[in-house]
C-alpha cells in the first residue's frame, strides 16, 4: 500500500468517525405502543371522560418501541420513580 493509499484510508476512517459522532448526538423520539383497539366511528365519537377503551393487548404483553413508525425493540412496562419506563426484553429483527 502506498503512502497516498494509507493517507486516504486514514482520512476515510477519520471522516467516518466524525460522521458517527455527529449522528450519535442526534436526538430522536421513540414511542412506546401499549396496544391498539378496533372501534366503530360511532363508538369513538361517543366517548366521554370516564369511559374505558379496551385494548386488544393483554396485561403483560410486550410493549413495542417504535422509531419513525418502525418497531425497534420490545419490552415490559415498568415504573421509574413517578414515570413509566420500558425494560428492554428484545431487539426487533429486521
Amino acid at each position: 500500500m502506498t503512502i497516498a493509499e494509507k493517507f486516504l484510508d486514514q482520512t476515510a476512517a477519520s471522516a467516518r468517525d466524525v460522521v458517527r459522532t455527529a449522528i450519535d448526538g442526534l436526538p430522536v423520539r421513540v414511542e412506546a405502543i401499549l396496544g391498539a383497539a378496533s372501534v366503530k366511528v360511532g363508538e369513538l365519537s361517543s366517548l366521554k371522560p370516564g369511559d374505558t377503551l379496551p385494548l386488544e393487548n393483554l396485561l403483560g404483553d410486550p410493549v413495542s418501541l417504535r422509531l419513525n413508525g418502525k418497531t425497534i425493540a420490545y419490552g415490559e412496562l415498568v415504573s421509574m420513580g413517578d414515570n413509566f419506563a420500558v425494560r428492554i426484553q428484545a431487539i426487533a429483527q429486521e
